[in-house]
């Protein structure tokens, strides 16, 4: 568990207009990838003025990038919303202290309603403004949540583990806890900054489930809103082996949150849906998302199982496992690793986890994504033919076996204890 020391994050502030009094404050937050403020600054204050005329506001940029010319860019720009830049320290590059600046701003500011957008997002619309922070404003909820209409094969890595095991541990249908898009009222940013479990050291997805599980835990008034597809600037869109990469991005983000707060979700019997505001969204007028033949999956199954299958046996009792075994005796057109399969998978890998050394346990996620695959290219086949829709219902059926197996988690866990 990491403290973030707050007085060291902050080394340059620049405040346009002085600020006596605010009602809304949008924090793009950056980090070392970002490449573009523009589109979210000019969305943000079009939804401003378009939404909320009346109400004094203000956006800041919570810099990480160390980039001289996104802040030249941002305070360079025609803009007639008052704007804050902030300059993290050199050395702090995660999102996680954009997003630690932003809130302790806001603890200064006093504003009603804290919006965070993600600064690599070019698919932000004005109309986010008014989505995420409407529930807030009118007494209905205290944390606002992105609910992004997606193409059917858009998120896989959160169709097919995020949000199954979020949900069957936290207790929340939160369908994409893992974005930085979301807004929470002045009383539920302390309450953030009060919490000392921030995972500084972890990728993606985990400062964003840090904040869903501590409102949850503050028992918050949760919310979803329909949100437009997020496209980040950097973003690949191929569905492809860099999706491997992308799911122990987010597998290590949550095994070590199960870890942090084993006492909130061992204490978790079941989970609840959370409520979704505002009109659901046309689908996204994109090209429908490459994908990669499942040839190249099967070839990179085989390799992740030559490579790290002698310490996936040894974590499960020196023998051949039957998962290694059904992954590596079908064919990529017969590979078929059921819901139940992948769910009984993971909570064996959650306990495996938490008892290997340090030091193999990057290399344990590796041998997980063999299996990964597997589930992903039984979960691309099933698709086939189906609807976004009917796919919804699909990942909702999924998500019941999960929590159906929920017990094997608990009485493995609390047996380790």
């Amino acid at each position: 568990m990491t403290v973030i020391k707050a007085e060291a994050l902050v080394q340059s502030e620049i405040f346009t207009d002085k600020l006596d009094r605010l009602d809304l404050l949008v924090g793009i937050v950056s980090n070392k990838l970002t490449q573009n403020v523009q589109i979210p600054l000019v969305k943000s204050h079009e939804g401003l003025g378009l939404t909320y005329p009346n109400m004094t506001a203000a956006i800041a940029f919570c810099d990480s990038s160390q980039n001289p010319e996104l802040r030249e860019a941002f305070l360079g720009a025609p803009c007639p919303v008052p704007r804050i830049y902030q300059a993290t320290e050199p050395g702090y590059p995660r999102k996680v202290y954009s997003l630690f600046n932003l809130m302790r701003l806001a603890q200064r500011l006093k504003p009603k309603v804290i919006i965070a957008l993600d600064g690599d997002l070019n698919s932000v619309k004005r109309t986010w403004i008014e989505r995420l922070t409407k529930p807030i404003l009118s007494g209905n909820a205290d944390y606002t949540s992105p609910f992004y209409h997606s193409l059917k094969y858009d998120t896989p890595v959160s169709n097919i583990f995020g949000y199954p095991l979020f949900r069957t541990l936290f207790g929340r249908r939160l369908r994409q806890p893992f974005y930085t898009d979301r807004a929470f009222s002045l009383e539920l940013n302390d309450c953030f900054l009060k919490n000392e479990n921030w995972p500084l050291d972890l990728p993606y997805a985990s400062t964003e489930m840090t904040l869903a599980i501590v409102a949850i835990i503050n028992k918050a008034r949760i919310c979803q809103s329909f949100l437009a597809t997020p496209r980040l600037s950097w973003q690949n869109r191929a569905l492809d082996l860099t999706t491997g990469r992308a799911f122990r991005q987010v597998a290590k983000s949550i095994f070590f949150l199960v870890e942090t707060f084993q006492d909130v979700w061992l204490n978790c019997k079941r989970s609840k849906p959370t409520t979704i505001t505002g009109t659901e969204l046309s689908p996204p007028v994109i090209a429908p998302r490459p994908i990669a033949s499942p040839e190249i999956f099967r070839a990179e199954i085989n390799d992740l199982v030559e490579r790290y299958g002698d310490l996936w046996h040894a974590t499960f009792n020196g023998r051949k496992d039957w998962i290694y075994k059904k992954i590596t005796d079908d064919s990529a057109d017969s590979l078929n690793i059921t819901a139940e399969d992948w769910a009984i998978v993971l909570f064996r890998s959650l306990l495996a986890y938490r008892r290997l050394d340090p030091a193999v346990k990057d290399d344990f996620l590796k041998a997980l994504t063999a299996v990964f695959y597997g589930r992903l290219l039984t979960w691309l086949q099933s698709g086939y033919g189906l609807s976004v829709p009917q796919m919804e219902s699909l990942t909702e059926e999924e998500c019941a076996i999960f929590e159906s197996k929920r017990a094997l988690l608990i009485e493995g866990w609390t047996s380790q204890s």
